[in-house]
C-alpha cells in the first residue's frame, strides 16, 4: 500500500514540471500553426507542394547523416583502443572530449574562420612552409566546411559515449570466444558489436539530431543558399523575406519530419543499463604505447588549434602585433554598432542562471518519477522539444511576443528565457535519469517500512544521491543556455542581446578580434562550468 502511495507521490511531484514543459512545447507550436493556417492554410499548402522544400529536406538529411556517420566512424577505432588500454593522459583526453558538450557552436564557427580561413593561421603556416603566396587549402564556405565543423563538434561526443560503454562491458564473452577458436575480427562482429550497438546507435542518433537542427554552422560556414537547411531557411524567411507565414509553415513541416525521426529512434534504441563495474584495462606498452601517443596527438591536433586560435586572436592582430584594443572596448562597455558587450555578458549569465536552475528543479522531479514508476513514456515526452528545433521555438515565441506586446523588453526577456528552458530541459532530464535509475529501490522500501513518508524519503535519501547528477545537469544546462544563439537570434529582434549573438554579429562584420575577445570570455566560462559539473563526481572512466 505504501509503495502505491509512493508511486502516486512521484507522479504528482513531477506533474507541475510536466505541465510547464507541455505548455512551453505547445505555445510555439500553436502559434506556428495559427500563422501557417492563415488564409485557409495557403502558406502550408505552398510549402508542402514546393519542390524547394524537399531540396531542403534532402540536404538537411544528407549533411546530418554524413556528419553522424563520419563522427561515429572516427570515434569507433579510437574507442576500441581507449576502452582496452590505460596510459598517461588518457583520462585528460576523455575529459577534453566531454568538454564538447559545453562548447557553443558559435565558438566552433569562430575558431574555424580564424584557423581554417583563407587568411587563417593554418593557411599562413602552410604558405610559409611551401613558399607560396596564395591560399594553400580552401575549406570555408563549402559543404566540406559544414561536415568538418559538425565532426569537430560531435565526434568527441561519440568517442566519449562509446568509450564509456565499451569500458563497462565485461570481457568474459570475448575470452570465451577466443577459447573456442574465434579470431579477433570475428569475435568483434559476432560478440562485441551486438553488445555495443545500443551505445553506437544512441551516439549516432544524438549526433544526427544535433546536426539536423544545426544553424550557425550552416549559416556562416556554408556561406551559400545552396547549403540551406530547414533552420537557416526559417531564419531567412523571418528576417530577410519577412514572410512569417511561410516560415511558420516550413517550421511545421520540419517539426513533422523531426518528430518522425525522434519516434523512430526511440523505438530502435535500447537504454543501456548503468554499470558500476569496469573491466581491468591493460597498460599500454611497446607498440601500444606508441599508438597511444600518436592517437593522443591526433586528437589534440584536431580539437585544440581552433579554440587556441580564438584566444591568440583576442590579444594579437592579424599581423601578429600584441594589442588590448578589443578588451578596452569591452571594459568601456561598448563594441561600436554591435551593441553593448557588458550588457550582452550580463544578459547571457542572468538568462543562463534562471534557465539552469529551473531545468534542474523540473528535470530532477521528472527523472526521479520516470525511474521510480518505471515509465518509458516520460523520457520520450520530455524529449519532445528536441523535435521542434531551436529556430522554430524562437519563431513561435517571437509570434507570441508580437501577440502580447511587441515593444516590451520584459516580454522579450521572458520569451528568450522560456525558449532556452524549452531547449535545455530535455538534456537536464537525460542527464539526471541515469542517476535516478541507480537509486536502489530497497532504500525507499526500507524507509517506508520504518514509517517514513514518500516526501521525506525523496527529500532526505533519494535527492541527496542525485546531487552529483544534478550538478552535472546544472552545468550542462547553464552551458547550453549561455551558448544558445539559434532561438535568441530568431526571437530577440534586437531587444535582447546575448554574448553569442554579439559574436555572431561581429563575425558577420569581419570584426574577428572583437569576436575573439568575447569568444575567449565564452570559452573560459565553458571551461569553468565544465569543471564545476565534473567536480562533484569522479570520471566514470579512470
Amino acid at each position: 500500500m505504501m509503495r502505491k502511495a509512493g508511486s502516486a507521490y512521484y507522479r504528482l511531484r513531477a506533474l507541475p514540471g510536466l505541465l510547464l514543459l507541455l505548455i512551453l512545447f505547445l505555445i510555439p507550436l500553436l502559434f506556428n500553426f495559427s500563422y501557417a493556417l492563415k488564409d485557409g492554410g495557403k502558406a502550408l499548402v505552398d510549402v508542402v507542394n514546393d519542390g524547394y522544400t524537399y531540396r531542403l529536406l534532402g540536404f538537411t538529411i544528407e549533411e546530418s547523416l554524413l556528419s553522424a556517420l563520419i563522427s561515429t566512424a572516427v570515434a569507433l577505432p579510437l574507442s576500441a583502443f581507449f576502452s582496452h588500454y590505460t596510459f598517461p593522459g588518457r583520462r585528460a583526453l576523455l575529459t577534453l572530449s566531454g568538454l564538447a558538450f559545453t562548447i557553443p557552436s558559435i565558438l566552433v564557427v569562430l575558431g574555424f574562420v580564424i584557423w581554417y580561413g583563407n587568411n587563417g593561421f593554418l593557411n599562413g603556416f602552410l604558405m610559409r612552409l611551401t613558399g607560396r603566396d596564395y591560399t594553400v587549402i580552401s575549406i570555408l564556405y563549402s559543404f566540406k566546411a559544414i561536415i568538418l565543423a559538425h565532426v569537430y563538434l560531435n565526434f568527441p561526443i561519440a568517442f566519449l559515449l562509446i568509450t564509456n560503454a565499451w569500458t563497462e562491458l565485461p570481457d568474459t564473452p570475448e575470452k570465451a570466444a577466443y577459447t573456442l577458436g574465434a579470431g579477433r575480427f570475428r569475435t568483434f562482429l559476432t560478440v562485441t558489436l551486438p553488445r555495443l550497438s545500443p551505445s553506437i546507435i544512441s551516439a549516432f542518433v544524438l549526433i544526427f539530431l544535433f546536426c539536423f537542427s544545426s544553424f550557425s554552422i550552416i549559416l556562416v560556414l556554408g556561406g551559400s543558399p545552396a547549403y540551406s537547411t530547414f533552420e537557416t531557411e526559417i531564419y531567412r524567411r523571418v528576417h530577410i523575406s519577412v514572410d512569417r507565414e511561410g516560415a511558420a509553415a516550413l517550421s511545421l513541416f520540419s517539426f513533422f519530419v523531426t518528430g518522425l525521426l525522434l519516434i523512430a529512434s526511440s523505438r530502435t534504441r535500447r537504454e543501456a543499463k548503468a554499470s558500476r563495474r569496469q573491466k581491468e584495462l591493460s597498460k599500454a606498452k611497446g607498440r601500444n604505447a606508441v599508438a597511444a601517443l600518436l592517437l593522443s596527438m591526433l586528437i589534440l591536433l584536431f580539437i585544440l588549434p581552433p579554440m587556441l586560435s580564438i584566444v591568440y586572436r583576442a590579444f594579437f592582430t592579424k599581423a601578429g602585433a600584441f594589442t588590448l584594443k578589443a578588451w578596452e572596448d569591452i571594459a568601456k562597455g561598448g563594441t561600436g554598432m554591435m551593441g553593448t558587450a557588458m550588457n550582452g555578458i550580463i544578459n547571457s549569465f542572468c538568462i543562463a542562471l534562471a534557465t539552469s536552475l529551473l531545468s534542474v528543479l523540473i528535470g530532477s522531479r521528472i527523472a526521479l518519477s520516470a525511474a521510480k514508476t518505471g515509465s518509458r513514456i516520460l523520457p520520450v515526452f520530455a524529449s519532445l522539444p528536441m523535435a521542434t528545433g531551436s529556430v522554430m521555438l524562437g519563431l513561435g515565441f517571437s509570434l507570441l511576443a508580437v501577440f502580447l506586446a511587441h515593444d516590451s523588453i520584459i516580454i522579450s526577456y521572458l520569451m528568450v528565457t522560456a525558449a532556452h528552458l524549452t531547449i535545455v530541459l530535455p538534456f537536464a532530464v537525460r542527464t539526471i535519469l541515469p542517476g535516478a535509475r541507480t537509486v536502489p529501490p530497497s532504500l525507499a522500501a526500507a524507509s517506508y517500512t520504518l514509517g517514513v513518508s514518500p516526501s521525506r524519503t525523496a527529500r532526505r535519501i533519494e535527492m541527496p544521491m542525485l546531487r552529483p547528477y544534478m550538478r552535472k545537469a546544472f552545468a550542462f544546462s547553464f552551458a547550453l543556455s549561455l551558448g544558445e544563439v539559434n532561438s535568441t537570434l530568431t526571437l530577440s529582434d534586437g531587444h535582447v542581446t546575448t554574448l553569442p549573438v554579439l559574436i555572431y554579429r561581429m563575425i558577420s562584420s569581419y570584426n574577428y578580434q572583437g569576436a575573439a575577445a568575447l569568444g575567449t570570455i565564452l570559452l573560459s566560462c565553458a571551461l569553468i562550468i565544465f569543471w564545476i559539473g565534473e567536480g562533484g563526481r569522479k570520471n566514470a572512466v579512470s
